[in-house]
């Protein structure tokens, strides 16, 4: 049995520097190697962190969304190069921001565009357009998405990367494909077969009081600050953000990311995604120099690309990193980690519920990624 001490030890030492929660499983094959909790669900430390408590999982709602899109993509009901505008008729004719001005865009969006964050969008939700469409409070994600096709794009569609509202468009065109909310779809195809009870949209009052305290980080100077978990990508009662929307508990989600490790097979026997599927997804997509300019201003994705469901690695020397070319995941504005390695039949998902903390990103996360390969290769 692999010896996951200096994890455990690591992760409870991170209450010295005023992270005050943090689970994490590792799974391999199925078989739990490693569940551990640290530290307490609310901010009087009278509740001990366990699976039962939820967190906002912010952008780790990406690899689900991607997850069930490409189930779309390789039932034949959608293309990757398929444009945009074949399932939302409103982004047909875009324009885009250029040094002289605003201008018609050449190129249209496509479908691989929005998984690689190579569409154009923003994140900026304070636009006079995003604004008037948020006064209604019950506007579905199809009705709040399609306010991105009256503003501008930041480039022509495919040619740089911008981290944005890519997913939550994705989000809207599974519902044009299936007919149904993307809540329901992913309920179809992924909840229920997996049995998972703690994920969604949309907070019951028995969900709430399970939802563990959110907390601002100061990076600078390693001090938490607590305050409400809030996720301010719930823009409206309707909305189901497939960017940042779904809470979880720590279990549910490794189930899923589990099932994609093991070449789209879950515990169970479900078949969620087909094993060439997988492969897909530890491919890098983007192609251009400018992409992987902006793509990697920041130094955690040093050595990664960016495939059809997050990062991809590509040169585990460039990051120093013990993890296999072809490993690939997110993480959320929270700091949760999201890792799956098909090759070694691995994943891996650690919950915080920290805003804005530089030092889980870029100093825990590789930490424990790291650590993770050594126990396993031993």
């Amino acid at each position: 049995m692999y010896d996951f001490s200096k994890v455990r030890d690591f992760i409870d030492s991170l209450e010295a520097v005023d992270i005050n929660l943090c689970g994490i499983e590792v799974r391999q094959g199925h078989d739990i190697l490693l569940r551990h909790f640290m530290g307490h669900a609310d901010a009087e430390k009278n509740i001990k962190l366990c699976d039962e408590h939820l967190y906002w999982l912010f952008s780790c709602t990406k690899v689900i969304t991607c997850l069930a899109t490409m189930r779309l993509v390789e039932e034949g009901r959608l293309g990757l190069e398929d444009t945009l505008d074949k399932y939302l008729p409103e982004f047909a004719s875009m324009k885009v921001k250029t040094a002289d001005g605003v201008k018609d865009a050449e190129n249209k969006i496509r479908i691989i565009d929005l998984f690689t964050m190579s569409a154009g969008f923003t994140y900026d939700f304070g636009t006079p357009e995003f604004l008037e469409a948020r006064e209604n409070k019950n506007a579905s994600t199809r009705e709040l998405v399609s306010v991105l096709s009256r503003r501008p794009l930041e480039f022509e569609p495919g040619t740089n990367y911008r981290y944005s509202l890519c997913h939550d468009v994705l989000a809207a065109v599974c519902e044009v494909v299936t007919g149904m909310r993307f809540g329901e779809y992913l309920d179809e195809i992924m909840f229920t077969p997996l049995n998972i009870k703690n994920m969604g949209f949309h907070l019951s009052a028995e969900d709430e009081k399970r939802m563990t305290v959110q907390y601002s980080y100061d990076s600078i100077f390693n001090k938490a600050t607590p305050n409400a978990p809030f996720n301010n990508y719930c823009l409206s009662d309707n909305y189901e953000s497939g960017g940042a929307g779904l809470y979880s508990n720590l279990s549910d989600y490794s189930k899923i990311i589990d099932a994609v490790a093991n070449g789209g097979v879950a515990e169970n026997g479900y078949r969620l995604l087909k094993e060439e599927t997988v492969a897909m997804l530890g491919v890098n997509r983007l192609k251009t120099k400018e992409q992987f300019k902006t793509y990697t201003q920041s130094p955690r994705w040093y050595g990664y690309g960016y495939g059809l469901c997050g990062r991809v690695m590509m040169n585990p020397l460039a990051s120093l990193s013990k993890s296999s070319v072809g490993e690939f995941g997110w993480d959320g504005a929270a700091c949760s980690y999201a890792l799956i390695d098909p090759s070694e039949r691995l994943s891996v998902f650690l919950t915080t519920h920290v805003r804005g903390s530089s030092y889980l990103y870029e100093r825990v996360h590789p930490c424990v990624r790291n650590m993770i390969y050594e126990a396993i290769r031993e």
